[in-house]
């Protein structure tokens, strides 16, 4: 009989895997500012003005409860090919899917809580 699972025992396992929300927050490289703020005008005048907000943005989303918060980085080639395809501007909704879109992949790929930020 050891050898069986044990029906109460099924619903105990499953009762304990926790569900976590991937959350994607846009980030990007200091080297590329100037680039990125092209494309993107309605972001910070400067970088470190950017990276403060962009950084309390982060840790108020890590704070949730069944978030993981992953700082995907958005490169300003990938966001001009947005722009281009979609003929849009990349405004902060824009770049809020295209993260959150970078962070699931990233989650499926290596579901590992508290990843460093993408290098792609």
């Amino acid at each position: 009989m050891s050898d069986l699972v044990r029906p109460d025992r099924e619903l105990e396992d499953d009762a304990s895997v926790e569900h976590v929300m991937v959350l994607g927050v846009a980030w990007f490289k200091r080297e590329e500012w100037n680039e990125v703020k092209q494309i993107c005008p309605d972001l910070h005048d400067t970088y470190d003005e950017w990276l403060a907000n962009a950084e309390a943005v982060a840790d108020g989303l890590a704070s949730l409860d069944g978030h993981q918060v992953i700082k995907a980085i958005l490169t300003a080639d990938e966001l001009r090919r947005w722009k281009r395809a979609t003929g849009r501007e990349v405004v902060g909704k824009v770049r809020s899917r295209l993260a959150n879109k970078k962070a699931r992949k990233i989650a499926n790929e290596d579901p590992q809580p508290g990843r460093e930020p993408s290098r792609d």
